[in-house]
């Protein structure tokens, strides 16, 4: 009887040792059934084409259903939307959306690669002219007594290169000085000879006239006065029609000043300035006027009041229009830096959290990933981490599947506060 006990003792062991054994090969890992998935299909690929695909709002992303139809917001027609899922390499960032082509199409997205490429920080910064320097000028008389018979189109603040034509001027005194000059070569007087024809060169007499008044006697009728050095018309005294004295200023020409500019940089932007680096100033009230200069010098010490450092810096130009206290507009080009990894500037999504990128995984999938940002430089912003050499990113339409990206995040973090509880 006792044998017989352990007989049937023994058999109920062994069969729950085949019990179990039979168990774990079905559920290994604890509770999971494995299941033969189709060849080259990943566990992900086939749990996504049985789920059910969502129908979102273009317009209002949390407004979702699993059924076609119209928002009932703004009674646009809903856009398939595949279900995506996340995997454990995503838990830490936002969920990728998957959007349909239409979306794509509809809403301008548009991408472009991570690239490797110079950038160099441009401080853009309001500055005064801090001094005017004395003007060198250069006064343009007729020499003699006469009438303006017609004046030159250029007006204040134009330029003017040496020997160009100003004015004219209707005088006997030239008539007559040509004359004395044909009369001392005829009475063969080469001292007289030689004074006037020093006067006549004073006036403006070019070598080639000379040489046909030697030659065949032919007096110019009218003195034409020309710009004896190269500048900018500062002053107009006089115009068509008026009678001018000899030693009168009809025009005035300036040359080219070095102005010294001002500029308070911020205390932090003071280690990106270096002497000699390139400059572009620009004048708001003369729109379309720039110009180029360098940095001259910058203070050794930071103002303790407005923690700004001042920046010295200058550009010369001919421009008489330009006074004392004057606000321009100054941008620094400092030093640049090669080969860093870059985006359009476009392309960054600035939020309270962090910057990041939607990076596009291809057959519209999009990921939001957060990235470190350095210096930016004109179109492009520097890159220090998060992204890598040549990946896809969107430069436009980003802010909306941003959003939706955000939105799913938020009902995730529900759904899982639901479960919890």
């Amino acid at each position: 009887m006792r044998s017989g006990l352990y007989l049937i003792a023994a058999g109920i062991f062994l069969l729950g040792i085949g019990v179990g054994i039979g168990l774990e090969r079905l559920w290994p890992g604890g509770g999971e059934l494995v299941t033969a998935l189709p060849a080259g299909e990943t566990a992900e690929e086939h749990a996504r084409k049985h789920l059910d695909p969502d129908y979102v709002c273009p317009m209002h992303p949390e407004v979702v259903s699993h059924e076609p139809g119209s928002c009932p917001v703004c009674g646009m027609d809903l856009v398939r939307r595949e279900p995506s899922l996340k995997t454990d390499s995503q838990s830490d960032s936002l969920p990728e959306v998957v959007v349909p082509p239409e979306f794509i199409h509809n809403f301008g997205v548009r991408t472009a690669r991570v690239e490797r490429g110079p950038v160099s920080r441009e401080i853009l910064a309001i500055g005064r002219v801090a001094r005017m320097p004395l003007p060198k000028i250069t006064d343009v008389t007729p020499g003699l007594k006469g009438k303006i018979l017609s004046v030159s189109d250029k007006v204040l603040g134009d330029t003017v290169n040496k020997g160009e034509w100003l004015y004219s001027i209707d005088t006997s005194a030239w008539r007559s000085l040509q004359q004395n000059y044909l009369d001392a070569l005829q009475d063969k007087d080469p001292t007289r000879a030689n004074q006037l024809r020093q006067r006549l060169q004073s006036l403006g007499m070019k070598p080639a006239a000379l040489s046909r008044l030697q030659a065949n006697g032919q007096i110019e009728e009218v003195l034409d006065r020309h710009a004896p050095v190269g500048g900018t018309i500062t002053e107009w005294r006089a115009g068509k029609g008026d009678p001018v004295e000899a030693n009168v200023k009809v025009v005035t020409l300036g040359g080219v000043n070095r102005i010294p500019v001002v500029v308070n940089l911020f205390e932090g932007q003071g280690a990106w300035i270096d002497r000699g680096q390139r400059i572009t100033v620009r004048i708001p009230t003369m729109p379309g006027t720039e110009y180029e200069g360098q940095v001259d010098r910058t203070d050794r010490e930071i103002n303790f009041s407005t923690r700004t450092l001042p920046v010295y810096v200058g550009f010369s130009t001919t421009n008489p229009r330009i006074r004392y206290g004057m606000l321009v507009e100054v941008t620094i080009h400092a030093s640049a830096r090669e080969n860093v990894l870059r985006i359009p500037r476009e392309a960054l999504i600035r939020t309270g959290e962090g910057d990041r990128v939607i990076l596009s995984r291809g057959d519209g999938r999009f990921q939001p990933v957060a990235v470190d940002a350095g210096i930016e430089s004109g179109d492009y912003i520097e890159i220090l981490a998060g992204l890598e050499e040549g990946q896809e990113i969107v430069v436009s339409g980003q802010f909306l599947i941003d959003s939706e990206s955000s939105l799913m995040a938020d009902f995730q973090r529900m759904e899982t506060g639901a479960n919890g509880r």
